[in-house]
């Protein structure tokens, strides 16, 4: 399955204010825990966007993706104590738990049989509506795991791509009732591979995850 992100009116690479206002919250509460402090975000920020932090966020609007990368790298300077990646991977286990609870993607098809194409299906559709740019492909495996192709994907900051893992991660396991291991790669600039394969130790509730992430 192929999804071309196209979004005429908005040319800059953004992602979905449903997507940008969880980071947004979580800068704004370590402001307000003293653990961040505005200094820091001006320092990270250009001027034109620290009003993001003080107006409210439309979930139907565009932010830009730079944007988005800034501040979730700020929070990663300020709580990732178990290591950046691990801290972003288990942001995205907390979205796709999240979109679980809130039944986003249990109407699918959930043969186990088609697992890999309900998790693509999912992962496919919901990076059509977050992103403005990229395009995605779901690609079966004949070992059993399933992969799936960003491509266009030179503005695709890392920050995203280790979320973006981490989600796939739990959608896999959540829908298959076994664990499944995700890794990811940028073999080029314009291009990110991820990469599924069921993990021999036990499921449990959910993906590794940093234990300082929020």
């Amino acid at each position: 399955m192929k999804a071309p992100n196209r979004e005429p009116a908005v040319t800059t690479p953004s992602i979905k204010g449903t997507a940008f206002h969880s980071v947004v919250d979580d800068v704004n509460r370590l402001l307000a825990q003293q653990q961040l402090y505005r200094e820091q975000v001006e320092v990270a920020l250009p001027a034109a966007e620290l009003r993001l932090l003080d107006e409210k966020i439309s979930p139907a609007a565009w932010y830009p993706i730079a944007s988005y990368a800034r501040l979730v790298e700020l929070l990663v300077e300020q709580e990732a104590s178990g290591g950046a990646e691990a801290y972003l991977v288990g942001r995205g286990v907390r979205t796709a738990e999240r979109l679980s609870a809130a039944g986003i993607y249990q109407q699918l098809d959930t043969s186990l049989e088609r697992m890999g194409v309900r998790v693509g299906a999912v992962v496919v559709t919901l990076a059509r509506v977050i992103y403005n740019f990229t395009s995605w492909n779901y690609e079966a495996d004949s070992s059993a795991g399933f992969a799936i192709r960003v491509e266009e994907a030179a503005a695709f900051p890392d920050v995203a791509r280790f979320t973006t893992q981490g989600f796939i991660q739990q959608v896999a396991t959540q829908t298959a009732g076994h664990r499944f291991r995700v890794s990811s790669e940028r073999p080029s600039p314009d291009l990110v591979l991820y990469h599924a394969a069921r993990s021999d130790t036990d499921a449990g509730a959910g993906a590794e995850r940093d234990p300082a992430a929020k």
